[in-house]
């Protein structure tokens, strides 16, 4: 039995170590996309005409939507490497329980399984639900 608990500590290392490169791959591309956001930010300038005005507005609304975004990514991808070396990795915050493989391979940053993200658990903690509390 010692045997299969070690290999099955070495495969999930090993599967783990897949997930830290994932991450780590994802947190580059997250970050050369804020790069290329805040350089593609326009610059207010005086505008030629109210259609000018508009269509910088509205990029500058999209591309900050975009940025927001993918910082709110990279501070997820950088908890999910946090977790991983605290040996917390794949377990849900909310319930404990192991999330599943599938799901860490579709949102490797996840910090929930499907039924807590869902709001279908009674364990989540409710400062950590994505929709407010209509209680309060």
């Amino acid at each position: 039995m010692k045997t299969e608990t070690h290999s099955t500590k070495s495969e999930n290392r090993r599967d783990f170590e897949a997930f830290r490169k994932r991450l780590l791959a994802e947190l580059q591309i997250h970050q050369d996309r804020v790069d290329r956001a805040r350089n593609e930010l326009p610059v207010d300038s005086d505008p030629d005409d109210d259609a000018g005005v508009a269509t910088r507005s509205a990029y500058r609304e999209v591309t900050m939507g975009k940025l927001e975004r993918d910082l709110q990514t990279i501070v997820e991808i950088e908890r999910a490497l946090r977790r991983l070396d605290g040996g917390q990795y794949a377990t849900c915050v909310g319930c404990q329980s192991r999330i599943p493989d599938a799901r860490l391979k579709a949102i490797p940053w996840t910090r929930t399984c499907i039924e807590c993200a869902s709001g279908r658990s009674n364990h989540f903690a409710p400062s950590l639900r994505l929709t407010p509390d209509p209680a309060h």
